[in-house]
């Protein structure tokens, strides 16, 4: 592998190259080529990568150039390679995936520019010079090229000033990831690759307590990283594209498990989440052993690598070893968790395994035997050779748009290769628990025959732990065969914090809770914890409570069980309803609390190059968003502005099969054709999305599962349930959509909306996996009847669920406060059910009408003091549901029985999600 070529491709333009041709020139006044090389030079001086900037013209600048074109391909909207004759000064980095937001760029001060972006180039040196091969500089060099930049408060500048749309680290990354399919003759080949863990929520869901969520989900977590890991290893990072290994706290913690210099890097990632993304709780938290605590407890609490990778490989012969990368990543796992040391590849955090732990003792046993692999793993993959002929094919439609020539091999490879992949069956292999003849490939260890696990019903239980009838205790049985097992002295206290009586668990279940102990150091948190935590962390609350109530809610928070500190249900919530601190205006102490399930609405489309703002007058959008001056050929400007129009009308031509659900609800829509750097720029933007949607978790004293960008899965107490909504939500659309990183920027996925499911229920009566699954239910139901999605539905565990539109939860909100407060009767769902009129009779806006005067006349009757903020937001979310909710048209009575509304009426959607929120009081 030429490292250096990777290393010349990742900064083959100066990151300032737009401010270049203004005169922020550092090391070279002759070409921004020539300034980029000067500043490689410098980065790598003295580097296992030192040794001088490469010729310009030689076979390697041919191979960057071409690298430099597919990646940028048609985000630069058919601009032709500059000539020369004329330059566009560039006022606005505009978001690639809704282009109504943009970014004044902000011309910093010459000479401030030039000392900082001189401590750049030091900075990162400094880390590359920690490196002892050509391959771990070049990954010190990827992880931190731009994380330095970032740090040094150095603006976030466009990759080409003629079509601000992506940053030029967006780019520049992109290009690295290209040069795996440009050949060392200059010709392209390769290889795009996914593979995937199928029914990943099947795998975390599998689940009866909070940690068992984590715990699937850093196990899917670990097993694709460290697949594509492998891969990662031997050619480069740049070989995964998504989700990226930007920002991605994985990538830094196994450069320092592996690479020389690789604790420096994941030091400038902890300053960079401590500092700018505000990860300062768990950097107190984690003061004692500084970056590598910080950055491994961000990990654990949350997964922020998805059951699904892509990878742009050299060579198809190495994507035929996913499988034996899979069946490896798996290995080093469980291995690891028992205690095995130098596992290849190495897990990237540390599990503290206490091998005279009875939990250890009883995982060893079990996990002996263990079939691979145990997870489900598929791939597929595309050559770059087969992309080619879509490519043509594809050139050939888009050019009866009248543009021959525009559309060719070489804009179009990239997009074709990830048409005709998702288009090819995946090769699937499934975890066999059973030979041929009924021989289990697992160890049973209990008498009788086998059963399944009462958490998978697809997997054959390996344990089974009896309970005593008279208390939350193992039975006998369970203490005889424990004791047999595991030799006399074990505690069954400490054993019950993992395996739980009543329980029958297989493999993959003993693997996931054994991997989530070990990783946390014994923290396998229920959703009792969940529950309370919000409350024991805010004193008020506890000085509210009498002491032998305080005592229990300690000993639960600290890892008890609620039954078996208190007593059978109802005691635990009897027990609490005691505790009643003075002016506390939260919902009170309970064990009722929130699933919060998130996604993000048409991403498939946003992934597909369907993005917002461009449509319906596309040369319009254009004219506004191209800077209209150059300085030069203004005439040769402007045939390239319309070139570049005339480009995206042409591709009009695939809008519908690509973008049809997305267009339908749009009318702003348009497709563009996306490009390695338009997939750099959306797998970044998730990841800090992600990043951000765990620290605001975290913050609120929840446990974010996983946080995937677009989706999220999380648990919190009531009072942080609809706060968490609300933050999350403005996170996914960014700051005018963009993610402001101080001085720095990345476009937020603000092209669509975000849907979110609010679950309440009770943390000891109701059954964690059935409540997780209704609440992905639930947003998927929301998500259908409500126009443009962009849903809130608010359901319990009783049975009412309301739906309104995510971003009127500052109503919702205001309305859970005044029901708290008094200041709006908990009777008045029930007053609007008494006083309703059946909504299939009498003219659509006539019946509006009427509900709006009725709602306020029964609202005001129901409030007092300061009720009127609260009868306002429910007239304003009223409003709203009768613009978004898609209601069946009237129909006369013949047609009445051919179907029921999608949905139920605004004033009976309105009663129900009002019965919902009680559930936080």
């Amino acid at each position: 592998m030429d490292w250096f070529a990777k290393a010349y491709a990742l900064l083959h333009d100066p990151p300032h190259k737009a401010l270049w041709f203004e005169g922020y020139r550092i090391y070279s006044k002759n070409s921004h080529e020539e300034e980029a090389r000067q500043m490689l030079a410098t980065m790598l001086m003295a580097t296992p990568l030192g040794g001088g900037a490469p010729p310009t013209r030689d076979a390697l600048a041919r191979r960057v150039d071409l690298a430099d074109r597919v990646a940028a391909s048609f985000d630069r909207w058919a601009l032709p390679k500059p000539d020369g004759g004329y330059w566009v000064k560039a006022k606005a980095l505009y978001n690639p995936f809704n282009v109504k937001y943009s970014l004044e760029i902000k011309r910093p001060d010459p000479k401030t520019f030039e000392a900082a972006f001189l401590e750049y180039v030091h900075d990162v040196n400094d880390i590359l010079r920690e490196a002892s091969s050509e391959r771990d500089a070049y990954m010190l060099l990827y992880a931190t090229a731009e994380l330095a930049w970032a740090l040094r408060d150095l603006p976030a500048l466009p990759a080409d000033t003629r079509a601000p749309t992506h940053t030029i680290f967006d780019h520049l990354y992109a290009t690295a990831s290209v040069m795996n399919w440009v050949g060392e003759g200059g010709g392209m080949r390769g290889c795009l690759l996914e593979v995937d863990i199928p029914g990943i929520q099947k795998v975390i869901g599998s689940a009866r307590k909070a940690g068992d969520y984590n715990a699937g989900s850093l196990l899917v977590s670990l097993a694709i990283w460290l697949t594509a890991w492998q891969y990662m290893r031997a050619y480069g990072p740049d070989v995964l594209l998504s989700p990226t290994p930007r920002f991605n706290p994985l990538f830094y913690l196994q450069l320092e498990k592996e690479i020389k210099g690789g604790n420096k890097a994941l030091e400038l990632y902890s300053r960079f989440a401590t500092e700018i993304l505000g990860f300062r709780e768990l950097a107190e938290s984690g003061r004692k052993e500084g970056a590598k605590t910080l950055v491994h407890s961000l990990v654990t609490r949350a997964s922020v690598m998805p059951g699904t990778a892509y990878l742009m490989l050299p060579d198809c012969g190495e994507a035929e070893k996913a499988p034996e990368y899979f069946d490896r990543a798996l290995t080093a796992i469980k291995d690891a968790v028992l205690g095995s040391e130098g596992v290849d590849p190495p897990l990237p955090i540390p599990l503290s395994v206490d091998r005279s732990s009875p939990i250890y003792k009883l995982t060893v046993e079990t996990l002996r035997q263990m079939p691979m692999p145990y997870l489900p793993f598929r791939y597929r993959y595309v050559s770059v050779e087969e992309a080619r002929e879509e490519a043509r094919r594809l050139a050939e439609v888009l050019s009866r748009g009248g543009l021959p020539g525009v559309f060719d091999e070489e804009r179009l490879l990239f997009y074709a290769a990830r048409r005709l992949l998702h288009r090819r069956p995946a090769m699937p292999r499934v975890p066999s628990w059973f030979a041929k003849g009924g021989a289990p490939r697992f160890k049973k260890l209990y008498d009788g025959p086998w059963i399944h696990s009462t958490l998978d019903p697809d997997q054959p239980a390996s344990l089974r732990f009896g309970q005593s009838p008279d208390s939350l205790d193992y039975d006998e049985a369970t203490k005889k065969t424990l004791e047999e097992r595991l030799g006399s002295g074990w505690d069954p206290k400490e054993l019950k914090r993992v395996f739980k009586p009543k329980e029958a668990l297989g493999p993959v279940d003993v693997l996931k809770r054994a991997l989530y102990y070990a990783a946390t150091g014994g923290r396998l948190p229920s959703v009792e914890v969940i529950a309370l935590s919000w409350y024991y962390q805010r004193k008020t609350w506890i000085d509210g409570c009498p002491d032998d109530v305080k005592k229990a809610v300690e000993e639960i928070v600290n890892g008890g069980d609620a039954e078996e500190v208190i007593g059978p249900s109802p005691a635990p919530d009897q027990a609490l309803r005691r505790c009643r601190p003075p002016g506390e205006k939260a919902p009170p102490m309970s064990f009722m609390y929130a699933i919060i399930s998130a996604d993000g609405d048409f991403i498939g489309g946003l992934n597909r190059g369907c993005v917002r703002g461009l449509g319906p007058n596309v040369g319009k959008a254009i004219d506004e968003i191209l800077p209209k001056d150059a300085d030069g050929d203004a005439e040769q400007w402007r045939r390239d502005r319309e070139a570049a129009a005339q480009a995206l009308k042409a591709a009009r031509e695939l809008r519908d099969a690509e973008c049809g659900d997305a267009a339908q609800d749009f009318g702003d829509v348009a497709f563009v054709i996306p490009s390695p750097s338009y997939y750099a720029a959306l797998s970044a933007s998730l990841m800090v999305t992600a990043l951000k949607d765990v620290k605001t978790v975290l913050k609120h004293g929840g446990e974010a599962v996983y946080a995937g960008g677009d989706d999220l899965l999380a648990f919190a107490a009531r009072p942080a349930a609809l706060e968490i909504v609300k933050e999350t939500r403005e996170g996914y659309h960014g700051e005018k959509g963009f993610h402001r990183l101080r001085n720095y920027a990345l476009p937020a996925p603000a092209a669509y909306g975000r849907s979110y499911s609010v679950r309440l229920a009770h943390s000891i009566t109701d059954f964690m996996a059935i409540e997780v699954w209704a609440a992905h239910e639930a947003v998927e139901k929301a998500k259908e009847v409500v126009k443009g999605k962009d849903a809130l539905v608010v359901s319990t565990s009783t049975g009412h669920m309301g739906i309104a539109k995510t971003p009127n939860v500052d109503s919702v909100m205001k309305v859970v406060a005044a029901l708290l407060e008094g200041s709006l009767s908990r009777n008045l769902p029930y007053d609007m059910e008494r006083e309703f009129a059946d909504e299939r009779t009498g003219n659509i806006d006539a019946r509006r009408r009427a509900e709006e005067a009725l709602l306020r006349y029964i609202a005001e009757r129901n409030a007092r003091g300061d009720g009127k903020a609260a009868v306002e937001a429910l007239i304003k979310l009223h409003g709203e549901m009768w613009e978004s909710l898609k209601l069946k048209e009237m129909r006369d009575d013949a047609e009445e029985t051919c179907g029921e509304p999608l949905v139920k009426g605004p004033w009976q959607n309105m009663v129900e999600l009002l019965k919902a929120l009680r559930e936080f009081l």
